[in-house]
Order: structure tokens, then sequence, then C-alpha cells
């Protein structure tokens, strides 16, 4: 597991909604870097934006399988 700050996962949008540099996989969702994510979506309670800044915990998963997140610092 390695500690990762949340701008090194995603990008701030001009619409102000953020959007994955990667595929990342979030309370069994995997989050696809073409999409946009706003304000109020939540994946299994997770509302992303109540973390934006904070460091996160990663997962690297085997076989090119997307890093999973695990908690938040």
């Amino acid at each position: 597991m390695s500690r990762v700050g949340f701008w090194d996962l995603f990008i701030l949008n001009p619409d102000g909604s953020i959007t994955p540099r990667k595929h990342i996989k979030i309370a069994g969702v995997i989050l696809e870097p073409t999409e946009h994510y706003s304000k109020g979506i939540l994946f299994s309670g997770w509302d992303l934006f109540q973390y934006l800044g904070r460091d996160l915990e990663l997962e690297e998963q085997p076989n090119n399988r997307p890093p999973v997140v695990t908690g938040v610092y």
C-alpha cells in the first residue's frame, strides 16, 4: 500500500468536476479516465469531493488491474 496525494490521482476540470488520471477502483467501482465525476456522486458512501486535497491510501493490484483506494488520511 502507498500514500498518494489526491491530485496525483485526479484532475480538476473547468466545470468543477474531477477526472481520474488513470483507471482507479473505489468501493468496487472502476473509475474511468474518460469520465467526469461531480459533487454528490457516491461510491458506496464515498463522495470524493469530501476528500479534495487529502492523501489517499492506494493498494496496487497485480496483472495490470486498477489500483484500489482503500482509505483516506
